[in-house]
């Protein structure tokens, strides 16, 4: 289509407005990179031309300006003595005289005009003060180097040469001989050789440049200020102080943390002008010290106060210190008031309030040396003062007491050995405290425990007299303690550690049970012997037995007082003793050798005495005698019931009571002065009922009178006399007159049984009695002898088939008395009858027969016996006791 003219006009200009927007941006970039270009010079100008910014810059300076020089360069000299020398590209003086340097260069010197400090910079501004002294202001790029090797680098700097003062409020860096840092604002006191750092302290020291070159530094140190005293070179850090230095004078590696509110760090070397080392750091409260070797694990120490000298590897503690150390990720924990950690040498002196707690180990005294394992694990310790140690095992806790303790552990830390010295105590306290005796140990001079494995128990020595105390649960009425002295004691433990095995207690030794409870049947037992080797039950630390050697002496004295008992001594060569796992109070006593049991007057000897003490009876073995105030007793066996106050003999009985008054007058014996002996295969004694009973063969005499039986029952309470079976006696002092003479004529008498009763002075016989004296002999059922106050005797009666026979004449009856004082005998019978060989014989219901004459008298007429008359005979009869 054709179109008019002025249309491609139109298209144009709609083409043009169309690319506007993109003109615009393209303007606005150029117009933002012109403004960086711009903003980029002015930085780049500003730091060519750094200004003054510090705090104190004068703002009254004169801007009239009477002179510019460049390259100047002056010199300050009094007399021959170089001052200082200043030089700069350019040099503007004002009318004020300060002047304003570019690139400026300033020596100043010392006294002597040989050392000088140094200062460069871009810009500086030159104020002469009075006394040729000035202030100089320098910006951009500063250094300062000091006469005495000291380095500062910054952009601002305010010099005072009358003070020989440099200060810098902005990012300061500093190096001299190997230590370097950085901190925000500091103050060089050049003449005083001070330097301090304001805020920010951030420092490293290396050993050698070499070191340096490769950033192996020896210590970073980090504060909110620092304060350096290059004379006495020492560094004073306050406010967050953290240190962290690396120690590689060891075989391993070593990297220490440091942290504390304040600090100070003293440097040394070898020569000037050689790097400077880190001798001590002197840390003041909220000391946190964390130290380990490579590939170890740390040991954390907090304390109030420390110091720590470097080449030593040593720690000086104050004011609460805490140290815990870690091995296979297992805590040694020490406290104290005052330490000394020798990390190098792996030593820790503890002082005031000691404490160190390893595992299941707790040890605490005034004053603990302990020595540390590489891995910084206790080795040993050394306790001195107040001296305490416990371990904790699942069984039982041991605890000891002492003036000085020495300890030893293994790597793994158990304990192996325990030492105390000097007064010590050690107690032993069971955690089933049912089933288990805690143990309870005193010695004078020491006391030694032995450990094995994961720190078992092995065993316990002592020295010095010793007293070990077993006291056990009160779990039943007859429950005891023991209680063991001696000069020296060893205690060995079974395998597990746990239980006592066995015991030696040595020298003077001592046993003593004591029960719970008081009862008549409970007795405190002493034991005495040079020497006691005990041993225990597999379970409970109780006593099994006890045995003790070489001159014994074991003494019972009952908790409660009754009537016929008392302390019981039992000596020997060698006792036995013998303990019940429940109740742990002795429950049997075996002695040998010289052994001797005494209670009260009562007495015992024998080869070996058994003690029994549930049912308390002694049982004597080999040769026994057992006696008393009132006699005594042996036999091949006896036993002594202690509790009952009974006896049993048994074999070859024979007893000797020392005088028939000591028999109570029981037996039918004359004498009261004279013993009495009473022999039987066995015997059996109350002595409560005082009674003692006699069997098989028995056979009691006085002198030469006698009684024999199968068995006697002697009753000294009531005074009676019992002999049964196959009875015979003899009294061999009966006397009878003959021919108007008093003569001695035994009397022999047999019966089955006999019966004699001292109250109404009675001798009975029964059963086929037979009684004899010289050739007069009487026959009977049963007799009875009367006695009078002197126990001779007064009359006899006999009764039940009666017969007397004498020499030619023999009497029978029913009854028969005989009268010792005129020799007569009544005969009374059914009838009573008397034959005599020469004058025939009588019969009558009853006869009166005289014994010493020839005279028989009847009481009524006699039948016709084929004799006429009456028959007489006279018998002449001597007074005679049937038993004397």
């Amino acid at each position: 289509m054709w179109m008019p003219e002025s249309q491609p006009k139109n298209l144009k200009t709609y083409h043009f407005r169309a690319k506007l927007p993109k003109f615009f941006r393209v303007a606005a970039i150029l117009v933002v990179a012109t403004v960086i270009v711009v903003i980029g010079i002015g930085f780049y100008r500003s730091n060519k031309n750094p200004g003054f910014r510090m705090t104190g810059f004068p703002t009254t300076l004169s801007k009239d300006v009477t002179a510019v020089i460049d390259n100047f360069e002056r010199r300050e000299i009094e007399g021959d003595v170089l001052k200082y020398y200043i030089k700069a590209d350019k040099a503007i003086t004002f009318t004020d005289n300060h002047q304003e340097l570019e690139n400026v260069y300033l020596e100043v010197y010392d006294e002597t005009g040989e050392k000088h400090d140094t200062i460069t910079a871009q810009k500086g501004v030159y104020i002469p003060l009075e006394n040729k002294n000035f202030k100089g202001y320098f910006a951009g790029g500063v250094n300062v180097v000091t006469r005495d090797a000291l380095t500062i680098k910054t952009e601002q700097v305010t010099y005072t040469k009358e003070t020989e003062t440099a200060e810098a409020e902005e990012l300061v860096e500093f190096s001299r001989e190997g230590v370097v840092g950085k901190a925000m604002g500091a103050v060089v006191k050049i003449a005083e050789k001070k330097l301090e750092l304001l805020k920010d302290v951030d420092i490293q020291t290396y050993d050698s440049p070499e070191l340096a070159k490769a950033n192996v530094r020896q210590a970073h140190i980090v504060a909110g200020y620092a304060s350096v005293d290059q004379a006495n070179e020492r560094i004073d850090l306050n406010h967050g102080v953290a240190i962290n230095i690396i120690s590689t004078t060891t075989n391993a590696p070593r990297e220490t943390d440091i942290h504390s509110d304040r600090a100070a760090v003293f440097f040394g070397g070898t020569g000037a002008g050689e790097n400077r080392k880190l001798k001590k750091v002197e840390l003041f409260e909220n000391v946190k010290i964390d130290t380990k070797e490579t590939n170890a694990q740390p040991t954390h120490i907090t304390s109030g106060y420390a110091l720590y000298d470097k080449e030593m590897d040593r720690f000086d503690l104050k004011n609460g210190v805490n140290i815990v150390t870690t091995q296979n990720d297992k805590q040694t924990n020490i406290n104290s008031s005052e330490a000394i950690y020798e990390q190098g040498n792996g030593k820790i002196f503890l002082y005031g309030g000691a404490e160190i707690t390893q595992a299941t180990d707790y040890l605490k005294g005034d004053h603990i040396i302990a020595e540390l394992y590489p891995g910084r694990s206790m080795k040993s310790s050394v306790v001195k003062g107040n001296a305490y140690l416990k371990q904790i095992t699942p069984e039982r806790t041991v605890e000891i007491n002492s003036g000085e303790l020495n300890a030893a552990f293994n790597e793994n830390q158990k304990l192996m050995a325990a030492n105390a010295l000097g007064m010590s105590t050690a107690v032993l306290v069971p955690v089933q405290a049912t089933d288990y005796s805690k143990v309870t140990m005193t010695a004078p001079t020491a006391i030694r425990m032995k450990f094995k494995g994961e720190g078992l128990l092995e065993g316990m020595q002592t020295e010095g007299r010793t007293t070990i105390n077993l006291s056990v649960p009160d779990s039943s009425q007859d429950a005891a303690n023991k209680r063991v002295t001696a000069d020296t004691v060893k205690t060995f433990f079974g395998a597990d550690g746990k239980d006592i095995q066995r015991a030696e207690a040595v020298g003077n030794a001592e046993l003593f049970v004591d029960p719970l409870r008081a009862s008549a049947e409970n007795y405190k037992t002493t034991i005495n012997a040079p020497r006691f080797d005990c041993e225990f039950f597999p379970t409970g630390n109780n006593a099994k037995t006890c045995v003790a050697t070489t001159k014994t002496k074991t003494v019972r004295v009952p908790t409660v007082a009754k009537d016929g008992r008392g302390n019981q001594t039992l000596v020997a060569d060698k006792l036995s003793a013998f303990f019940n796992q429940q109740t742990k109070d002795v429950e049997r006593f075996e002695a040998s050798g010289s052994t001797k049991f005494t209670e009260i007057d009562r007495n015992a000897i024998a080869n070996t005495i058994t003690f029994m003490a549930g049912d308390e009876v002694v049982k004597l073995r080999g040769a026994p005698t057992v006696w008393d105030l009132q006699g005594r007793a042996k036999a091949t066996e006896i036993d002594w019931d202690t509790k009952n106050r009974k006896s049993y003999l048994r074999g070859g009985v024979s007893t000797t009571y020392y005088s028939q008054k000591q028999t109570g007058g029981a037996t039918p014996f004359g004498s009261s002065d004279k013993p009495v002996f009473i022999t039987a295969q066995t015997g059996e004694f109350d002595h409560t009922r005082e009674t003692g009973a006699y069997t098989g063969n028995a056979r009691a005499w006085q002198e030469n009178n006698y009684v024999r039986a199968d068995k006697f029952l002697i009753q000294q309470k009531e005074g009676q006399f019992h002999a049964d079976g196959s009875v015979q006696s003899l009294i061999y002092d009966a006397k009878r007159k003959e021919k108007n003479k008093e003569v001695q004529v035994p009397v022999y008498a047999s019966s089955n049984k006999m019966f004699y009763n001292r109250d109404n002075r009675q001798i009975r016989y029964d059963e086929n009695v037979d009684i004899r004296q010289g050739a007069d002999r009487i026959v009977s059922g049963t007799a009875i002898v009367y006695l009078d106050d002197k126990n001779e005797v007064s009359k006899t009666v006999a009764e039940k088939a009666v017969v007397i026979t004498q020499p030619n004449r023999r009497a029978t009856g029913d009854f028969a008395q005989y009268t010792a004082s005129d020799e007569m005998v009544i005969l009374r019978g059914s009838p009573a009858r008397v034959e005599d060989a020469e004058n025939g014989s009588s019969e009558s219901s009853q006869i009166t027969v005289y014994m010493r004459e020839n005279r028989v008298i009847g009481e009524n007429k006699p039948k016709a016996t084929g004799t006429s008359g009456r028959t007489r005979s006279v018998y002449k009869v001597k007074n005679a006791n049937v038993l004397n």
